[in-house]
């Protein structure tokens, strides 16, 4: 705890702060006002003290996501905060975002004098009214309204416990003014919570484990394949993963966000199932030597199963996820495992290893996999138009995949690549290629517009003087662009790539794929380069691949501040919206 002089009012305000400081909390993203002022006047005097800051945000949605991108980026719980009434409304999209993505934030927002309740106070937002904590009830995974200052170490606990156990996600705590600035004890009463948090047990149910064993093993036997389908959730257990696939000669195809763990280069990726994905990826599923598809992290909702695809969903699958909630979603399954991915998979090695030894199990002859990216195209690994990544005429509009390899190409290894809503995710779902694929960060769950742009300056925060890439879009853009605002303030290096196709381009080529009537769904000419100049921010327009360049983006990421690179491309070139 930073010690605080006598001088200053120690409030409950200040005990919070305690706490974000025992988690390594450095910043707090929202917006003040007058109802959460002892919260922020806690702040400031932690700031004094060197620790726990706050973050002036431009809307309490950005703040969020800006949370969620430092949790992410630092592995540690995310921070956000709203006045009452409007302030927590508007955090609720990105709270809703962190929950579907399991993003552990800490979410705290202010209510009017608890004496108030059901009077018609300013911006009243208590149960007796609107109800704030109702309406965030069904996004967070702990929620609750503070009605006696004795109450809020107990709950604060809590929130933490129940934000970074398994699953993850966000927990809410308000409080009225008056709780907040009411008298704090001396010291916390839980000294050692970061520590029993941070540090849970692991646990797997044996007896599915014993099964899915025999299952392997009798598969193998067999002379029969195995596939591995890796999700989202499979984050810290990608080393146990690709151990069992090459003991085994296991294929691997991911999800949407499961790509962010499997290194694409791997001899034994094939690529993305479902939405934007790859045609090796099904290949590899419907192959008739498939006798077991073992299905990891993922939720099995729509683009990871490409429309809950029966190349999935059969009875080959086996479920294997830390959370049997989405058990519901695989009923037609072999067997489900639930435990800690990570464990699960150390100990099937170990079961396999000694099956083998005992003369239980022929594993087939594999020689230690090559991994390779020689050529920027995986050779596994099958694109719809491999040709895009060059450009044969420099007079024309860039096609996505041309930039992405350029950015690949010019830009440090250790860059990292917030992907936002809008056709940004069809092309670097299906054409983005990295040797660090941890790097890569993507929202697919609620697929919030703008989602990647407070993210990636919450990463920025998180990964200090490292190149961060915001590739978003026009629409995006309009609608969350000022938090470029704040990466000027704090003279964060994040590049904002925006595809300018003066459109809601994703909505507009699904649609004419889908839609019956003619609908619009342009967007007014924008030159978002004048509108980074305009906020403090540098910016680029750039038309033709000759433009793009013969910018010089090593001083591009070296700079301090953001820079936006303002990217016109044919409105009509049609992303790889479909199902493989």
């Amino acid at each position: 705890m930073l010690k605080q002089t006598s001088s200053e009012p120690r409030t409950l305000s200040d005990l919070i702060v305690d706490y974000l400081t025992q988690f390594g909390v450095e910043y707090v993203f929202g917006i003040p006002g007058g109802h959460n002022s002892s919260f922020y006047e806690a702040l400031a005097r932690s700031e004094r003290r060197g620790g726990p800051r706050a973050i002036l945000t431009r809307h309490e949605t950005g703040a969020a996501f800006m949370a969620i991108g430092y949790a992410r980026e630092t592995g540690k719980i995310g921070v956000c905060c709203a006045t009452t009434g409007p302030g927590a409304t508007n955090l609720i999209t990105g709270v809703a975002a962190a929950y579907a993505d399991h993003d552990p934030i800490l979410v705290i927002t202010a209510q009017t004098l608890s004496s108030h309740f059901g009077q018609g106070a300013f911006q009243e937002s208590s149960p007796d009214t609107i109800d704030s904590t109702g309406m965030l009830d069904h996004c967070t995974r702990y929620n609750t309204i503070i009605t006696h200052p004795e109450q809020l170490e107990k709950k604060l606990a809590a929130a933490f416990t129940t934000a970074l156990q398994t699953p993850q996600g966000p927990a809410h705590i308000s409080i009225p003014v008056d709780i907040s600035q009411s008298i704090a004890p001396e010291a916390i009463a839980y000294p050692n919570l970061h520590q029993l948090i941070t540090n849970p047990p692991s646990y797997v149910d044996l007896a599915s484990l014993d099964k899915l064993s025999q299952l392997v093993c009798n598969t193998l036997n067999q002379k029969r394949k195995i596939v591995l389908l890796i999700g989202h959730d499979c984050g810290g257990a990608t080393q146990e993963i690709i151990a069992l696939a090459e003991l085994i000669n296991a294929a691997i195809v991911t999800t949407q966000a499961g790509k962010s763990w499997v290194n694409p280069y791997h001899p034994l990726a094939y690529g993305v199932f479902g939405f934007a994905g790859h045609e090796t990826a099904r290949q590899a599923l419907t192959d008739e030597d498939v006798e077991l598809i073992l299905a990891v992290g993922t939720d099995l909702s729509q683009w990871p199963t490409s429309n809950w695809d029966t190349a999935v969903l059969n009875n080959k699958l086996v479920h294997i996820h830390h959370s049997n909630a989405y058990f519901t979603r695989s009923s037609m399954a072999c067997l489900q495992v639930h435990g800690t991915i990570k464990t699960v998979f150390q100990e099937l090695v170990k079961r396999i290893q000694s099956m083998q030894l005992d003369g239980k199990l022929q594993l087939p002859m594999i020689s230690t996999p090559t991994i390779s990216n020689k050529n920027y195209l995986p050779t596994q690994i099958t694109v719809k138009q491999p040709e895009c990544y060059q450009c044969l005429d420099n007079s024309l509009p860039i096609k996505p995949p041309y930039l992405i390899y350029k950015l690949l190409q010019q830009l440090p290894t250790e860059t990292r690549f917030i992907i936002d809503v809008g056709n940004w995710l069809a092309w670097t779902i299906h054409y983005f290629f990295s040797t660090q694929p941890e790097n890569y960060r993507l929202s697919t769950r609620t697929a919030a517009m703008g989602w990647g742009i407070g993210s990636a300056v919450g990463t920025a925060f998180g990964v200090p003087n490292t190149p961060v890439v915001c590739m978003t879009g026009d629409g995006s853009f309009l609608m969350n662009g000022q938090e470029i605002t704040v990466a000027v303030a704090e003279q964060l290096p994040v590049i904002f790539i925006i595809l300018n196709d003066q459109s809601y381009g994703m909505v507009k080529h699904r649609h004419r794929q889908t839609g019956v009537e003619a609908l619009e769904f342009a967007i007014p000419p924008v030159n978002f380069a004048l509108m980074a100049q305009a906020m403090g921010a540098k910016g680029y327009n750039i038309r033709t691949a000759e433009d793009f360049e013969q910018l010089n983006l090593q001083e591009i990421y070296t700079n301090s501040g953001p820079t936006v690179l303002d990217i016109y491309i044919d409105s009509d070139e049609i992303p790889p919206l479909g199902m493989f």
